[in-house]
């Protein structure tokens, strides 16, 4: 087959692809990817560096090859070849860059939005596949398929990133005609406050009711705060009779807030609910090898798999390791596994070091919606007896205190007390997946704030 030949083709091919795949992660990972030869039933493509080869090989590999046969019948297999002379080009100018003033991304001041989430930047993996497809399904049809759109998972598993590429992705699509907002839900209720304050309440209500898409970040932050969670049914309730889009996010599923007001719950389960969950080995691996080759830090992947394996949370935490061990290994020579494993142990003392029990307490406190002496005095209330007990576990299971440690901090309770309370959680968790998922979020907040 001549080369023409299959240049036509392989536009065809990528067109059949689009069908399959999201467009922008098609753009993403195919933009500079050429067919060169079909030989003995294999079909060589070049590819422009060795990222692209991994994440190619590793997530679309089937896919490619069964479009690829729907056109060429007789391909087998493909093989993927690196651009040798598009690598060095690119490390060369990486290198130079690393030295130039780095770009700094400024946050719009009438969108709140960072420029630099974007959907081209967020990998994907089959922990967020659902919640990137509802994304961008969200930008292609604003205020009817998916409205509310309301993404829930853990700390930093890339909820933020995923609302505020939506935000910048309907700025670029509707040529900066529609009007986006982006806030988090403490920056929603501190103006409310202030409006309240200076009896500005009707400006209020139209910088956030007079817009086309509305995002507000972490509203499980509106648990408890009775003024904030009827100013915002009023707001969504303008909004979505209107047929504009609303996005939310949380650090757990609607049901699981506490304190929120019926009517505003349904709100939010009205539309689509979809999760993020930790992103699994082949996933963390791809964002470490985006991030290393973003930061110029050239760690090799032996490096990046041994990171990869160890740490397994979230994105906030590899990203963490990653800036650590490429900051530690400027004075070490003779790179080998062994160094990275012993600069991983370091890393992960020191985030276990800045752990402590007044910590754990206040987070536990917050995430009831409890003062923290109610979580120490000796009382036997019913909404008490759960959040101590969890507190117990959590005290346990993270700071690794004994028994009698931990009845000490709780008002001198008995070490027996602490044991069943320990036990009796540790049991419950096995059948009770919504006290799974709490000690979970409880567990990713203490780790990681």
């Amino acid at each position: 087959m001549e080369n023409k030949d299959l240049q036509t083709i392989w536009q065809k091919i990528l067109a059949g692809l689009e069908k399959k795949v999201p467009r922008p992660t098609l753009k993403t990972w195919f933009n500079n990817v050429v067919p060169v030869q079909i030989y003995n039933g294999i079909l060589k493509i070049e590819v422009p560096n060795k990222l692209v080869k991994d994440w190619l090989e590793s997530k679309f590999h089937l896919i490619l090859l069964k479009t690829v046969k729907e056109f060429i019948h007789e391909i087998k297999n493909i093989e993927y070849i690196l651009n040798t002379q598009t690598e060095r080009v690119t490390r060369r100018i990486s290198k130079y860059s690393f030295q130039q003033k780095i770009t700094i991304f400024e946050v719009h001041p009438s969108t709140n939005l960072n420029p630099r989430y974007r959907f081209e930047n967020f990998v994907v993996g089959s922990n967020n596949e659902l919640a990137f497809a509802a994304a961008q399904g969200v930008v292609q049809n604003l205020g009817t398929k998916f409205n509310p759109l309301f993404i829930y998972g853990g700390v930093g598993l890339g909820k933020t990133h995923l609302l505020q590429a939506i935000g910048n992705e309907v700025l670029k699509k509707y040529n900066n005609i529609k009007k986006v907002r982006y806030a988090t839900t403490e920056q929603f209720t501190n103006e409310l406050i202030n409006a309240l304050k200076n009896q500005t309440i009707d400006e209020f209500r139209q910088k956030f009711r007079e817009i086309d898409v509305l995002i507000l970040d972490d509203v499980h932050f509106l648990s408890g705060k009775n003024k904030s969670q009827e100013e915002l049914f009023h707001t969504f309730n303008e909004l979505y009779n209107s047929s504009k889009q609303v996005v939310f996010s949380s650090d757990r599923a609607p049901r699981m807030i506490p304190d929120i007001e019926e009517r505003l719950q349904s709100r939010f389960e009205g539309g689509l609910v979809v999760d993020i969950t930790p992103p699994d080995f082949e996933t963390r691996l791809a964002i470490l090898r985006l991030k290393n080759q973003e930061k110029n830090y050239f760690l090799p992947d032996f490096a990046l798999e041994i990171i990869a394996e160890k740490i397994t949370k979230n994105i906030r935490e590899l990203e963490g390791a990653l800036n650590y061990i490429a900051f530690r290994l400027k004075n070490i020579t003779n790179l080998n596994k062994d160094k990275i494993e012993i600069l991983l142990k370091d890393y992960i003392k020191q985030s276990f070091k800045q752990i402590s029990p007044k910590k754990i307490i206040k987070i536990v406190a917050e995430f009831y919606n409890l003062k923290e002496e109610d979580l120490l005095k000796k009382v036997r209330k019913k909404e008490i007896i759960k959040p101590r007990q969890v507190l117990m576990y959590l005290l346990r299971e993270i700071n690794k205190l004994s028994y009698n440690t931990i009845g000490e901090l709780l008002n001198n309770r008995d070490h027996t007390t602490v044991l069943y309370s320990y036990e009796k959680i540790e049991k419950e968790i096995q059948q009770n997946f919504e006290l799974y998922q709490e000690i979970e979020i409880l567990k990713e907040k203490i780790l990681n704030v």
